[in-house]
């Protein structure tokens, strides 16, 4: 019965080690695409490092610039949106009666001259 224990021990360390050297096989495999690819992206990236300073060696805003610039478009845009609706809000409540239009105050010139008395 001991030799039935060791065929089958035996058996079971050889999947281990297979196992192990598939799996170590495959890390190698996977670290080596990795490098490759580590290659290809880093030229890739120092590509574009170029391609940024020439466009703005030639005054081209980036991305940032741009989205700054759009950011401040939006909040002016809802200023000057803001700024003409009080307008058109003071329009209306008077139409509606709501806001008494300020007596417009005459000139001295325009009223008539009191008598003296003597």
């Amino acid at each position: 019965m001991a030799k039935k224990l060791k065929k089958n021990d035996d058996r079971q360390l050889d999947a281990v080690r297979m196992s192990s050297q598939e799996i170590w096989q495959a890390g190698l495999a996977a670290f080596a695409k990795a490098q490759e690819d580590e290659g290809k992206f880093f030229s890739m990236q120092l590509f574009e490092e170029r391609v940024l300073r020439a466009l703005s060696s030639i005054g081209v805003p980036d991305r940032k610039e741009i989205d700054a610039l759009n950011q401040r478009i939006d909040e002016l845009t809802k200023q000057l949106a803001a700024l003409s609706a009080k307008p058109l809000l003071k329009q209306a409540a008077l139409k509606k009666g709501a806001v008494k239009q300020p007596a417009v105050k005459q000139p001295a010139a325009d009223k008539p001259a009191a008598k003296k008395a003597k």
